[in-house]
């Protein structure tokens, strides 16, 4: 057989004699250009009755290369976690202005509070800022700038979340500085830092928001913060390091008083690093609302008024002196003010303390079995999972839950934890609920009736204990022998120290007092006993003037009037 055409062979292949790339076949057997035998080669005549026989010829596609991210490690992984924060902060400052109304200045306040916040982290400058320092001079040794970072970034805090937070008495001495330390620490905001500067930037403009509203917010998924990690590009979270990576996977819910305490340690350490004093609370709006919540009588909101004046309280952050009370925060101060007004006016221990006459506030008394029934039924009689409360949910409440229910459960699920560009687990979950829909989209039916619900909730609540309440005949004070009314034990307040020892109807009122405040029920328990303390001071001292006034040591104060 005559010598063939030269074909070349497969990529990589040549003669293991000569390296020729080229080869014929004669007689059935394949030989290089050069002449060289190949070996595992022979070719046979195709039968004409096999003609048309082979079948489909089909390649193996190769898989395309996935490209790894390289992890970023020391300062480019820290700086690329302080954008990942403030991209989510951007998120929620945009979300308070477009859907609460918030002011438009509002973003101005928080971009100067961020700016400060990272302002002595020895963030580094790239490209032609970083060259012209350096031609100028005017950067240090290690290469770091001085110049205050911007707020414009793309892409949420440090340490992973305690479980539980006890706003107790503390030292103000443990909060430091913001500045590295000399082992270069970079001392870095945490997740929940974004929440609290938010709350920060209420103060300033003098919103009637409290930390419980961003707690509310962050817990039904409304502004951008437990699922925040989902909504981070995919680039930059898989730059990311492990350690911040853990950081920015936070807990379904915010622990009670997490918030709280973080913003106490900001106004300290605004204080500490730059003599940032914030303004007080606007303390109005939110008692009203307290005490709206809590279903009370609107005489609680007078007694509130006096006792703050007795006690000269401003509703501001305490940052000064060696140790910070319970009830230097101001709005422990202000539910526990709330509290204590209730106890004195509507006795909760069960003990009737009638009233000296018919002026006397004490006059009416509240049923506080009805009252807990009331607020019981306002929990109970919903047909829907309560949004914010998702986290609850045991394994035992899954197998008892309605069809509503369980709907309501799911779509907090895949709203929450699974992410949109992890498409192989979002198809494999909604795969068993195809077919499925809901007849309409349960947070926009949420946001159309929970108004209007919320409102009747309230009038129902209050039908209900105004129907409770009842007049009170008065008891004048019985008088010794020189005519002098002495002390009554209904003029005596009970105080209860730890939540053990809390009757029925006070342990319902404080539980639904810190959870109306987002802080723990023995924070509460707390900041009731410190107020009590110090109206017991001023008591003592008050009868202690009096009495020298009746002795005629009274100091005379100019008044020359008869």
């Amino acid at each position: 057989m005559a010598r063939g055409k030269y074909h070349r062979f497969r990529n990589g292949e040549r003669c293991d004699d000569c390296g020729a790339r080229q080869w014929y076949a004669q007689d059935a057997i394949r030989y290089c250009r050069n002449g060289h035998r190949l070996e595992g080669f022979a070719e046979h005549e195709a039968d004409e009755d096999a003609f048309g026989t082979q079948g489909k010829v089909s390649r193996k596609k190769k898989e395309p290369k996935k490209k790894i991210a390289v992890k970023l490690s020391g300062d480019e992984g820290r700086e690329l976690y302080l954008e990942i924060l403030q991209l989510v902060l951007m998120k929620q400052v945009r979300w308070l202005v477009r859907e609460k109304g918030f002011p438009e200045d509002f973003e101005e306040i928080i971009r100067a509070l961020w700016a400060l916040r990272v302002r002595n982290l020895p963030l580094k400058e790239s490209g032609e800022t970083l060259r012209s320092r350096r031609r100028g001079g005017g950067e240090g040794s290690d290469g770091y700038a001085s110049s205050d970072p911007l707020f414009s970034s793309q892409s949420e805090g440090m340490q992973s979340e305690p479980s539980d937070f006890d706003l107790s008495d503390a030292t103000t001495a443990t909060t430091a500085t913001w500045a590295p330390d000399a082992g270069r620490r970079w001392k870095l905001p945490k997740p929940v830092n974004t929440l609290a500067l938010c709350y920060l930037g209420c103060l300033v403009r003098r919103l009637p928001a409290t930390t419980a509203d961003f707690c509310g917010w962050a817990q039904r998924g409304e502004i951008d913060f437990l699922a925040a990690l989902n909504g981070i590009p995919r680039k930059a979270r898989d730059r990311l390091p492990a350690e911040y990576h853990r950081a920015l996977q936070i807990r379904d819910h915010i622990p009670p008083g997490r918030l709280q305490a973080a913003v106490q340690e900001l106004v300290i350490s605004y204080k500490v690093n730059f003599d940032i004093v914030f303004p007080p609370l606007n303390y109005i709006p939110i008692v009203a609302r307290f005490i709206t919540d809590l279903t009370l009588p609107i005489e609680i909101y007078l007694i509130v008024k006096y006792i703050a004046e007795i006690l000269k309280v401003d509703y501001t952050y305490h940052t000064g002196g060696k140790k910070i009370r319970t009830m230097d925060n101001p709005e422990v101060l202000l539910i526990s003010l709330v509290v204590v007004s209730a106890k004195l006016l509507y006795p909760l221990d069960g003990i009737d303390r009638p009233p000296r006459s018919h002026e006397d506030p004490r006059s009416l008394k509240v049923d506080w079995a009805k009252w807990q029934q009331a607020m019981h039924d306002n929990t109970t009689e919903t047909s829907s999972l309560r949004r914010g409360e998702e986290y609850k949910v045991t394994t035992e409440d899954v197998l008892t839950m309605d069809k509503t229910k369980l709907d309501d459960f799911m779509d907090w699920f895949e709203k929450m934890w699974i992410r949109d560009d992890d498409l192989n687990t979002s198809e494999r979950i909604r795969e068993a609920f195809e077919g499925q829909k809901r007849p309409s989209s349960p947070s926009r039916q949420y946001e159309q009736l929970n108004e209007d619900r919320e409102h009747e909730c309230i009038r129902d609540k209050y039908e209900a204990l105004n129907s409770s309440l009842k007049i009170t005949d008065p008891v004048p004070d019985p008088k010794d022998e020189d005519g002098r009314a002495g002390k009554q034990p209904r003029d005596l307040c009970p105080v209860w120290r730890t939540q053990e020892d809390l009757p029925d109807a006070a342990r319902a009122l404080y539980s639904k007092a810190a959870d109306l405040t987002a802080i723990p029920l023995n924070t509460l328990v707390r900041g009731v006993v410190q107020v009590e303390r110090r109206l017991e001071v001023w008591c003592t001292q008050r009868a202690k003037q009096q009495r020298e006034e009746g002795k005629g040591k009274a100091v005379w104060t100019g008044d020359n009037s008869e």
